[in-house]
């Protein structure tokens, strides 16, 4: 024990013993020594003179009921203040003085151990729970407490022994409590026996109050071991701690298979030793003569042995015994982003527990980019796992580098927004993602929760709609393009949706509100009563400038995002990240290119190249005709009239998405028409020369 920490402690204690003082008070007494020192007790005195003349509060009671569970000596003093502590912890209608006796508060011959671990049981007792009384070997189902006569109503529990009143001095004594569970039927069923490993574990998992190894054993011969005689009994019960019934000790690493395995594991004791180096080459042999299709038929099973392992190796053990696993296992395929979902429905079957341990044996065994990639497809309920162990920069990369993510990872981002702030990663909750991760259908079961929840969050959450339509940077026709795509809404929800985004964005109203709207109402349901056509007019453009863009997309994708990524790890090595230039550097380089191939693969998708040889130009500007212009000065103007990415002011190459393109495309020669800033005159329309329509028809 600190002394210095503890004379702070007791200080603060006497002036404001609030829960959080008296709660670090006795986690120092707890190391303080067996039994703790007089002249440590004798300091105590200072609180209880201090509190004597009160009513203790909660945090005061909950002190000194604490205080008892420790190997401190008795005196009169703290009794009394441990009946006051005993009042002000429990409910009015247990601090009547017949369960005060139960308990023994008064009692100068029961020691303070006994007191604790007496109060435990009480405190334990609900009406429903399981109880186990050692001395009469009976099992029941507890009822309610009678506080007058200090008795428990205990009933019959799967189908032993009948409804009887219990003193509950009795039960205060030594019962075992367990919580409730369809499992606990199993520890009193004799006619379908379950191992001893098996009984040991449930109880353990169950036990409300501390159980010992005699008080297990007397369960077992009153419940499901009662039909052995003694011998018999003494061969069942050894398999509970690893030893079979010819007397031969077997390790869990001496599985033949994995159930005996998983038997041996359980019989080992919470706490165990870590693995010896021979028990970690054991576990390797097995792995590495584990079937394929054994591995893949109890994959549950593997993968729990593998999340208990875990704790137990180190992590050059945990290495060298999952490597046979690398594959074989269906958790751990070798590419996690192209296996079939239904491959790692594991992820969302285990327990949390073992879902913690097997992400840390994951992070041990893999690299973080595997990991990542992992993230993107396993299902919510163990993503907090997986990624405790992955970087943001690291997730924000994957994605970057393979424009993939489930709707359970936007959830997860959507939900740790707060506990693990990232602009980046937030900036993934963006319509176009959201909407694709939606669109998958016949998921298996793991991923059908997160799917329903993220599309709950689209309709009916207001900070969520926001999210988005901050993502899309003021882009209404992207974001309305999404919405019209988003065949997994149906026109009633897309009605409601939009009239909601309305209300948060002007820009999005007023877009839907020129035409948008009813177009994304009749996406999907077939002929139209208007004349605006379903699908957004494609953008034109020339075949060159279309094979420009493509090879702008491929480079990025394939030459620039590998190259920033290696420039990341490098800049990551260099060390502390708020002095490092070059990681600067490289993040921002990284979101640039991000957003220049969502840009990109956008545009592909509306881009139409068409062949500007087979363009007919007559007396109309058309996409693919040299146009002559006369301004209201009098002062002419000639442009090659072109597609939408081919552009080129120097050379008078006008692209018809310009504010001058849009206003003289269609138009019949000797029409008069404005930009909006000056006045014109088509006065020509003329075809392409040769030249051009063979550069950019190349």
């Amino acid at each position: 024990m600190d002394s210095a920490v503890f004379e702070e402690l007791l200080v603060s204690a006497l002036e404001k013993p609030s829960k959080k003082t008296l709660d670090a008070l006795l986690a120092q007494l707890a190391t303080a020594g067996n039994p703790i020192p007089a002249p440590v007790i004798a300091q105590l005195d200072e609180l209880w003179e201090a509190w004597g003349n009160d009513e203790l509060d909660d945090a005061q009671g909950a002190f000194c009921v604490g205080l008892a569970a420790l190997p401190m000596a008795d005196s009169p003093v703290f009794r009394k203040m441990l009946i006051a502590g005993v009042k002000a912890t429990l409910p009015p209608y247990l601090t009547r003085t017949p369960v005060m006796k139960a308990l023994g508060v008064r009692d100068e011959n029961m020691s303070l151990a006994e007191i604790s671990a007496r109060l435990q049981r009480l405190v334990a007792l609900k009406n429903g729970v399981i109880i186990f009384l050692p001395g009469a070997s009976r099992w029941g189902t507890a009822g309610t407490v009678d506080n007058i006569n200090a008795s428990l109503t205990v009933n019959t529990f799967g189908g032993i022994g009948g409804s009887a009143a219990i003193p509950l001095d009795v039960v205060l004594k030594d019962a075992v409590i367990l919580g409730t569970g369809p499992e606990l039927l199993r520890l009193v069923d004799a006619n379908r026996l379950i191992s001893a490993p098996e009984f040991r574990t449930i109880v353990q998992r169950k036990a409300l109050t501390p159980v010992s190894e005699a008080q297990m054993q007397a369960m077992a011969q009153a419940g499901c071991a009662r039909k052995f005689d003694p011998a018999g009994f003494d061969r069942y019960w050894k398999s509970a701690t690893g030893s079979l019934s010819n007397g031969s000790s077997r390790r869990s690493c001496d599985g033949r298979s994995l159930k005996e395995m998983d038997l041996l594991l359980t019989g080992e004791e919470a706490g165990a030793a870590r693995f010896s180096d021979e028990e970690a080459a054991h576990f390797r042999r097995f792995f590495e003569n584990l079937k394929a299709d054994t591995a893949a038929r109890e994959v549950k099973l593997l993968a729990s042995i593998v999340a208990r392992i875990t704790p137990r190796a180190t992590p050059e053990q945990l290495k060298e015994m999952m490597i046979p696993l690398l594959n074989k296992a269906l958790f751990w395929p070798a590419a996690p982003g192209k296996v079939a979902l239904d491959r790692l429905s594991v992820w969302g079957e285990l327990a949390a527990k073992n879902l913690e341990n097997l992400a840390a044996a994951t992070a041990v065994v893999f690299p973080e980019e595997y990991q990542a990639e992992c993230a993107m497809r396993i299902p919510l309920k163990a993503l907090n796992a997986v990624c405790a162990s992955i970087s943001e920069e690291m997730l924000y990369d994957f994605y970057c580098e393979h424009k993939t993510c489930s709707a359970d990872f936007l959830l997860w981002i959507w939900k740790n927004r707060k506990k693990r702030p990232s602009e980046e990663l937030l900036e993934l909750v963006n319509v176009e993602n959201v909407s694709r991760a939606l669109s998958f259908d016949d998921l298996p079961k793991a991923w059908g929760a997160a799917l329903r929840e993220l599309r709950g969050l689209l309709l009916d959450n207001v900070d969520f709609q926001k999210q988005l339509i901050k993502a899309a940077d003021g882009d209404a026709m992207m974001f309305a393009a999404v919405l019209q795509g988003a065949l997994f809404l149906s026109p009633g929800e897309r009605q409601s949706l939009m009239v909601k985004l309305a209300r948060i964005s002007p820009e999005l109203r007023d877009y839907l509100e020129n035409g948008a709207g009813q177009r994304i109402l009749k996406a999907g349901i077939g002929v139209t009563d208007t004349g605006a056509p379903v699908e957004q007019e494609p953008n034109y453009t020339s075949v060159k400038s279309h094979k420009r863009l493509m090879a702008e997309l491929d480079d990025i994708i394939n030459v620039q995002v590998p190259e920033n990524r290696e420039a990341l790890k490098v800049a990551r090595a260099h060390g502390d990240f708020r002095e490092n230039s070059e990681f600067d550097a490289a993040k921002e380089r990284r979101n640039f290119l991000s957003r220049r191939r969502g840009e990109l693969e956008r545009e592909l998708t509306r881009i139409q190249p068409i062949s500007l040889k087979s363009v007919r130009v007559e007396d109309s500007a058309v996409i693919g005709s040299e146009i002559e212009l006369q301004d209201e000065n009098g002062e002419k103007e000639v442009y090659q009239l072109l597609g939408a990415w081919d552009g080129d002011p120097e050379r008078r190459f006008l692209s018809y998405r310009t504010r001058l393109g849009k206003a003289v495309l269609n138009r019949k020669v000797g029409s008069e028409f404005s930009d909006g800033s000056r006045q014109y005159k088509l006065i020509a329309v003329r075809p392409l020369s040769p030249e051009i329509v063979a550069e950019l028809d190349a």
